[in-house]
């Protein structure tokens, strides 16, 4: 957040996250939804918010049923917060550093996800040709990601389909765990966790039409 300080215009984002495990952190650590709700809310009114994931069709073969849950909830929680969200299927990119770029001046390049020294990392980078090379996998996200559509619930519909999650399901079920609300199955006992994530992405998964 400190080296986004002056910035008018929103940056574009990219994250290392492919599997539901990597990902779980946006619904549960509490930092995680701060940081989520002051980026969004810093660039209310602005363009868009994008942020691009690359998950190749060889992550979600392996990755078990409730981990692909994992992920589309956390995706989910961040069409919430209006940030559009591209994933790109392309296993080419799948070594691309974690990074928020702005485009033509620096990238904050910050890994924590499948690192080798399971560390969190950060770094500024100017060089251009490390810009470019990011403003291209941004380009070839937003050119063929595997969410298509014009608003949130389109998008999320096809990134069901991808994870073979089906929509239907996980809208009705969606509905249910609002009902009753997750803080009715877990408690939280540190203060660096949180419900309220999974109860944000509950309730807009359930006001989404279960089928057309």
């Amino acid at each position: 957040m400190r080296r986004l300080d002056g910035l008018t215009d929103p940056p574009a984002f990219w994250t290392r996250e492919q599997t539901g495990e990597q990902a779980a952190a946006w619904l549960w650590l509490r930092h995680k939804a701060d940081y989520l709700k002051a980026i969004s809310a810093r660039y209310a009114g602005s363009a868009p918010l994008s942020r691009a994931f690359c998950i190749p069709e060889s992550e979600v073969s392996r990755s078990g049923r409730y981990e692909r849950i994992l992920l589309l909830l956390t995706i989910a929680l961040m069409e919430l917060h209006g940030v559009r969200v591209d994933v790109l299927s392309d296993p080419e990119y799948s070594h691309v550093d974690g990074f928020v770029l702005v485009p033509g001046q620096r990238a904050v390049v910050a890994n924590w996800a499948r690192t080798d020294e399971e560390i969190w990392a950060v770094d500024t980078v100017t060089r251009r040709p490390a810009l470019r090379e990011y403003s291209e996998a941004l380009g070839e996200a937003r050119e063929h990601s595997v969410m298509r559509g014009p608003d949130p619930e389109a998008r999320l519909r096809s990134m069901a389909g991808y994870l073979d999650i089906d929509w239907v399901w996980l809208v009705e079920r969606s509905r249910e765990m609002s009902e009753y609300g997750t803080a009715s199955i877990v408690r939280p006992r540190s203060r660096h966790l949180t419900a309220e994530s999974l109860d944000e992405v509950f309730a807009f998964l359930a006001s989404l039409a279960p089928d057309r």
